[in-house]
């Protein structure tokens, strides 16, 4: 829910969210890419690509804009494009044309992160990035996210697999009923008290 609603997939009750000091604009996910911000839903398969069109289509999709001139599209620019992200992820796929649904969960979520790449985003929203991968695949995933972090891009990683949490994040928010309970700074946190606060655990008085 939380990650819809950073992406403007669904409506706020109330609140605002900003960006490098700017509000965004959440009130559609057209608002929230050009405020910067983009998600890679937890599925893949009906919200994160569209498995009936080709790899190449669906890396070319958020920036048609960029690699189209006078309302035509490039075909050079849309296949230069995806050559790129594909040799930049590791995407294993015959070709650009392959129709996207015939990939391994692993490759098509990287096909559902790769489009996102050259869209200039500052925060990539990951809802459950690693569900239904194999181990290879979710190295790859990881390493991916470690260079976004490292080009300075925000990251926001929502997990239950309190592993993935310890193991990447800089700083842990935990959640309970909808709201954060507790946070953590990189090296606070353990399995045992993740759990805790995940599991209505309150903060005891000073």
């Amino acid at each position: 829910e939380l990650s819809r609603l950073l992406f403007g997939a669904d409506v706020a009750e109330r609140g605002t969210v900003e960006v490098a000091g700017k509000r965004s604009d959440l009130g559609s996910p057209t608002g929230a890419i050009d405020s910067g911000i983009v998600l890679v839903p937890e599925e893949r398969r009906k919200e994160g690509i569209l498995v009936k069109e080709s790899v190449l289509h669906n890396l070319s999709l958020p920036i048609l804009r960029q690699i189209s001139s006078w309302g035509f599209l490039s075909g050079s620019r849309e296949k230069g494009n995806a050559s790129g992200v594909i040799e930049r992820l590791g995407i294993k796929t015959p070709s650009a044309g392959q129709l996207t649904g015939y990939l391994s969960g692993g490759n098509q979520q990287k096909v559902a992160i790769g489009k996102w790449l050259n869209t200039n985003a500052d925060v990539f929203v990951f809802d459950e990035p690693t569900k239904g991968v194999d181990v290879g695949a979710k190295r790859d995933i990881f390493v991916i996210i470690g260079e976004l972090a490292a080009q300075g891009k925000g990251i926001l990683y929502l997990t239950c697999e309190f592993a993935e949490a310890l193991g990447l994040a800089d700083r842990i928010l935990v959640m309970c009923d909808g709201r954060i309970v507790k946070q953590f700074l990189r090296g606070e946190a353990t399995q045992e008290n993740l759990l805790y606060f995940a599991s209505a655990g309150q903060e005891e008085p000073a």
